[in-house]
């Protein structure tokens, strides 16, 4: 959860596109949402660190395989790679006979904590806390605080390394699921707040002075913080700062901090991803999904938000990991890549090069990259097909079957006009007949080299439900329902207020655009015929 720095890239394609995004953060240096291939372990990933050019995993997996040649290499729940090359480290191969769930670094690098469930590592016995060698991968044996429970979250200011969990006690020493030990001799330390329930996450502040605590708890150092709180590094002493509630039955399971926010990944109650202001104990924004978020991270002014939800977060299309404005909450439009099959994203490792992330998913963008993926930093957008497109349009209420949507049919007769198309709202183009359930729209774009785009998106403008089609291949569904639809299949659900000028955003293949001409073809469906008003545009970007 290190806070990087973005590369800042400036385009003309970024002028047009900052109109719409909804993000103030929507730089074109972000991250691609097609991962490269990547080594998928066996089991899930719950912890992810990244020190002198390595990035080491944790987990609950026995093997790992090279997802481009088939290889598989015996790995027991920990694991490392090569930061650059993304090749596995094959001479480092500590073995954790239980769950791994958390990994830190040593302030110089030397060293990799590991906390979990474990009671043994390379076969020696280690309860729930170890350190390797972060070139070898040897066990430490010399280092040995002993906690007698689960850890479950690690974080490290200088020399001390802050564990939370579910332990009573540290090598015999009362300890409430809260403790501290050097990072350099294992001693126990005298910094002792205690916490009536478990503690998931632990973060320091970037100045060292604090550490943030989330878990369960409802009493952090003997006073009351509902789930969420901070205690002095040095004394243990809960600061002053008592944040609002993120929800009434819930828990932290996750938190990023930087120089003035608190970030947290929220679980319960439909799971959150909620902003704080560390100076102040009211919620900034708090962004909901349809599943808990179970890690987070910030980066150079973007919150990305992981979890179990699908396919709905922060009222847009969107599969177990969100990038978020860090100071509104706003979804960037640029970054959606759908993550599917066993939904989980436990660990977020935002980098200058590469957004990393772990958990329990198997597929991204339709293609396998189980449960550990890379995301590089992407290049400039352009823009394939502009907010104000001419369209051509059919808005008469006839069903046109299936072969409309193809790039052979004939529109020629259709009328046109520029985008935004639609009724009712008064910042129409061009005005649509009322009373259809349906209305289709058809263009055509050049691309001249689409082998070279990395990235598509498409970011679309629909009141009430879309069904967008490229080159005949269905692309984006949004407030639709599944399978073939008619004219008069009507959207499941409506839109409404600010939702009626979203602009709601998907990854595609760009190898499914042509070189050369390209027919975009896209059916708006209303909830009811006698709908209010319609709304239509959209727009393409590659990179």
């Amino acid at each position: 959860m290190t806070i990087m720095k973005r590369i800042s890239v400036v385009c003309a394609a970024l002028i047009s596109l900052a109109a719409t995004a909804t993000s103030a953060h929507a730089d074109p240096s972000g991250y691609s949402a097609q991962p490269r291939a990547s080594w998928s372990p066996n089991g899930a990933v719950y912890a992810l660190a990244e020190s002198g050019g390595r990035v080491y995993l944790g987990g609950n997996f026995t093997a790992i395989t090279n997802r481009a040649t088939g290889e598989t290499v015996e790995v027991t729940r920990l694991a490392a790679i090569d930061a650059v090359t993304g090749d596995l480290i094959r001479t480092w191969t500590p073995a954790a006979n239980n769950i791994v769930y958390s990994l830190v670094a040593s302030a110089d690098g030397t060293r990799i904590f590991a906390g979990g469930t474990f009671t043994s590592v390379s076969g020696v016995g280690k309860s729930r806390l170890a350190a390797l060698n972060a070139t070898t991968g040897a066990l430490i044996p010399t280092w040995g605080p002993y906690p007698n429970a689960q850890v479950r979250g690690m974080t490290r200011i200088g020399d001390t390394l802050y564990l939370g969990g579910l332990f009573t006690s540290v090598s015999t020493v009362a300890r409430t699921r809260l403790a501290a030990v050097s990072a350099t001799t294992g001693t126990l330390l005298p910094w002792a707040p205690a916490a009536d329930a478990s503690v998931s996450t632990l973060e320091g502040v970037p100045d060292g002075s604090e550490v943030v605590i989330g878990g369960t708890f409802h009493q952090l150092g003997g006073v009351g913080r509902d789930f969420l709180g901070a205690v002095d590094a040095v004394t243990g002493t809960p600061t002053s700062w008592n944040p609002t509630e993120a929800c009434g039955d819930c828990q932290i399971l996750d938190v990023a901090v930087d120089d003035t926010r608190v970030y947290a990944g929220v679980g319960g109650t439909g799971g959150h991803a909620t902003a704080w202001n560390r100076n102040s104990n009211a919620v900034l924004w708090s962004q909901q999904g349809d599943g808990d978020v179970e890690s987070i991270a910030v980066s150079d002014g973007m919150v990305y938000a992981g979890g179990h939800y699908s396919p709905s977060f922060a009222g847009t299309t969107r599969y177990a990991l969100t990038a978020l404005d860090d100071a509104t909450g706003a979804v960037d439009p640029y970054f959606a890549p759908q993550i599917t099959q066993t939904l989980g994203t436990h660990a977020i490792l935002a980098g200058p090069s590469y957004l990393r992330i772990g958990g329990t998913f198997q597929t991204i963008n339709g293609t396998s990259r189980a449960r550990y993926a890379e995301f590089p930093i992407a290049g400039p957008p352009q823009t394939l097909l502009g907010p104000g497109t001419s369209w051509r349009y059919d808005d008469s209420g006839a069903d046109l079957g299936t072969a409309w949507s193809g790039t052979a049919y004939d529109d020629s007769a259709w009328p046109s006009g520029a985008a935004q198309l639609g009724f009712g709202d008064g910042d129409e183009a061009t005005a649509l007949t009322p009373g259809r359930i349906t209305y289709y729209f058809r263009t055509t774009f050049t691309v001249a080299n689409p082998a070279a785009l990395r990235d598509a998106v498409v970011q679309l403008v629909r009141d009430d439900g879309a069904i967008v089609h490229l080159n005949g291949t269905e692309i984006f569904r949004t407030a639709m329902p599944a399978g073939a639809v008619t004219s008069s299949t009507p959207a499941s659900s409506t839109s409404g207020g600010a939702d009626e000028s979203f602009w709601h955003s998907s990854w595609f293949r760009p190898s499914l655009l042509r070189n050369g001409l390209n027919t975009l073809a896209v059916e708006v469906h209303q909830a009811a015929a006698n709908s209010s008003d319609v709304s239509f545009n959209l727009q393409l970007t590659g990179r």
